[in-house]
């Protein structure tokens, strides 16, 4: 004959340091979710800014101080701080217990843009912002039409793009230095001309600007002097022409 089983389960014994355990945890994860819950808004951390003022970037947040910290839309901040000229990226994040950071990201203007004013370029080739007059420390684009820019917005770009090329060509090639650099002219028929701050001009093109300045580097390592005012046409198949500016 079998033996008979017992159908009852058998008695597991539960250590009584687990069931405090198990009851403090249940009872700090609803305090804590109380304390998260109730979490305002005391500090607002920005970083990362230079160009667009912590007073700025707070107003376009719109966050209150004392505001519910989870209540906050966090994607409303960002569209919010987005609006400001300099701003070409943000985020945000709650860091509790009490704070809101936003981390901004900011266009790096690398020219001027004559046109009814002057605005400025960034690197990428986007006009962001009017110059202030206290403010004119790099090179200016000009002889864009204004139409162009208006109504015409993607061979403009191409235009910016082109200068922008001239203007690396120039950080990176020399024999100019980009601090010598005071204008980028296009003209439509012509190309591009650089024109530097002791009055010489460079006429470029549309040719690769690296081929040109190494070309130019060339002259310069022959006797070429670009510290006086004078012109120099780069622009003629397989010679460049120096002419003196008179006073």
């Amino acid at each position: 004959m079998n033996p008979a089983y017992s159908k009852h389960k058998p008695h597991v014994h539960v250590p009584w340091w687990m069931v405090v355990g198990l009851l403090g945890a249940l009872l700090g994860g609803g305090l804590l979710a109380r304390c998260l819950a109730d979490a305002r808004v005391q500090e607002i951390e920005v970083l990362g800014n230079g160009r667009a003022g912590n007073v700025e970037v707070r107003h376009l947040a719109d966050i209150r101080e004392g505001e519910r910290l989870l209540a906050v839309d966090l994607s409303g901040v960002i569209e919010g701080v987005l609006r400001h000229p300099w701003v070409v990226r943000a985020k945000v994040r709650r860091v509790f217990p009490s704070t809101l950071r936003i981390e901004v990201e900011e266009h790096r203007a690398a020219m001027l843009l004559a046109h009814d004013g002057l605005y400025r370029v960034s690197r990428t080739g986007e006009i962001f912002v009017r110059a202030r007059s206290s403010d004119l420390d790099q090179p200016i684009l000009t002889g864009v039409r204004a139409d162009l820019i208006d109504r015409h917005g993607a061979l403009a770009r191409r235009i910016i793009q082109d200068a922008l090329n001239v203007l690396e060509a120039v950080e990176h090639t020399g024999p100019v230095f980009a601090s010598d650099v005071s204008e980028i002219h296009f003209d439509e028929d012509l190309g591009f001309t650089l024109r530097l701050r002791n009055r010489a001009q460079i006429h470029m093109g549309f040719r690769d600007p690296n081929v040109q300045l190494e070309r130019l580097g060339l002259m310069v390592d022959a006797g070429l002097d670009l510290q006086i005012p004078q012109e120099i046409d780069m622009d003629i198949d397989g010679i460049a022409v120096a002419t003196p500016i008179s006073s």
